[in-house]
C-alpha cells in the first residue's frame, strides 16, 4: 500500500527527484493484516539528463526513512515474509534486449530511524533493533572506487532461550575502503567497530574472487579501562553496570589471515590475545572488592 507519491525538480535541481510516502507491505494467511514491513518515506534522485537519454537511467541517491521491519517465524517454521505466490511459467518470455540499463552512480544511500524485530519462536531467538542509521557512499559503476559506511544503532537486544545477552547495546561504525569490484578485493584503511564502551579498530583486506575467500586482517583495541570490557557480559549478570566500579587496564588484539574454503574445508589461522593487568571489580552487592585479577592469553 502506497499513500502517496510525489515527483519533483526543484528540491535536487538539476536531478529528478521521486518519493514514495506510506508505503507498508501485510502478511498473509495466517499473518493476515499484520504489519510485515513499512516505510514512511522511500526517495530516489536521478540524473536527469540520463532520463532523457538511451544510455540507461542513472541512481545518484537512495533514501529510506523511518523503516519498520517485523520478521516472524512460528514454532512450525512458518516465516511471514514468505507471501510470494508459487507460480510456474509455462510460457517463455522473450527478453528485452532494448531496455534501457539501470546505473547505479551512488553519491548517497541511507537508512534513517530504522527499527527492525525478529522473533524466532522456531529457534526461541527475539531481537530487536531501534534507532538504526545506515550511511553509504560510493560510485558503484568504476571498477575501483573509495567507499565510506557509517553505523549507528541506539538500541540493540538479543534473546536466546530466555538469557537476555545484550540489552539495549549501543554499537558504532565507521568503514572507509578501497573496492576493486572487477577482482572484488576490499581494501580497508583505519576503521572502527564498537559495541556499548568497547572500540575495536581494524585494518587488512579481503578478497573474493571466485568461490573462496581470502583473508588478511588485523584488529585491536588500543588500551583502555576495565570496565569497558564488562560492558559486553550479558545484561542478566549486569544489571547495575552503572553502579559497578572499577580499575585496571585491558588490551585485546588479533588477526584473521588465510583462505576460507567450503569446497576444502579450510578456515583462516585466526589469533586472539587478551590481556587484563592489575583489575579491580566493586560492586554493591558484594561486601568485598575483587581485585588482583590479571589475564594473558
Amino acid at each position: 500500500m502506497i499513500e502517496d507519491y510525489k515527483l519533483g525538480f526543484f528540491k535536487n535541481f538539476p536531478n529528478l527527484s521521486f518519493s514514495l510516502n506510506g508505503l507498508s507491505v501485510v502478511g498473509i494467511d495466517r499473518f493476515n493484516n499484520d504489519t510485515l514491513a513499512g516505510l514512511n518515506s522511500f526517495s530516489l534522485v536521478f540524473n536527469l539528463s540520463s532520463l532523457l537519454g538511451d544510455s540507461g537511467y542513472e541512481v545518484k541517491s537512495i533514501v529510506m526513512d523511518k523503516a519498520v521491519i517485523n520478521a516472524i517465524v512460528l514454532k512450525d517454521g512458518t516465516a511471514n515474509w514468505d507471501i510470494l505466490k508459487d507460480t510456474t511459467a509455462t510460457e517463455e518470455v522473450e527478453e528485452d534486449t532494448t531496455a534501457s540499463t539501470l546505473k547505479i552512480v551512488l553519491q548517497k544511500v541511507a537508512l534513517l530511524n530504522t527499527t527492525i524485530s525478529y522473533i524466532d519462536d522456531q529457534s526461541a531467538m527475539k531481537a530487536y533493533v531501534n534507532d538504526l542509521n545506515f550511511n553509504l557512499k560510493g560510485d558503484m559503476t568504476m571498477s575501483e572506487t573509495d567507499m565510506q559506511m557509517g553505523l549507528n544503532i541506539g538500541a540493540v537486544t538479543f534473546i536466546m532461550d530466555g538469557m537476555k545477552y545484550l540489552n539495549k547495546a549501543t554499537i558504532d561504525s565507521k568503514v572507509d575502503l578501497l573496492a576493486n569490484l572487477d577482482n572484488m578485493k576490499f581494501t580497508f584503511g583505519e576503521n572502527f567497530f564498537a559495541i556499548n564502551d568497547l572500540r575495536l579498530n581494524f585494518k587488512g583486506m579481503v578478497a573474493m574472487p571466485g568461490d573462496e575467500i581470502e583473508t588478511d586482517i588485523e584488529f585491536g583495541t588500543p588500551q583502555t579501562s576495565f570496565k569497558t570490557l564488562l560492558s559486553l557480559v550479558p545484561a542478566v549478570y549486569m544489571s547495575d553496570y552503572q553502579d559497578l566500579k572499577t580499575s585496571g587496564q585491558f588490551t585485546l588484539t588479533g588477526y584473521a589471515k588465510g583462505v576460507y574454503s567450503d569446497a576444502d574445508s579450510t578456515l583462516p589461522d585466526i589469533s586472539l590475545n587478551l590481556a587484563i593487568n592489575n583489575g579491580m571489580i566493586s560492586y554493591p552487592d558484594l561486601p568485598e572488592k575483587i581485585h588482583n585479577i590479571n589475564l594473558k592469553s
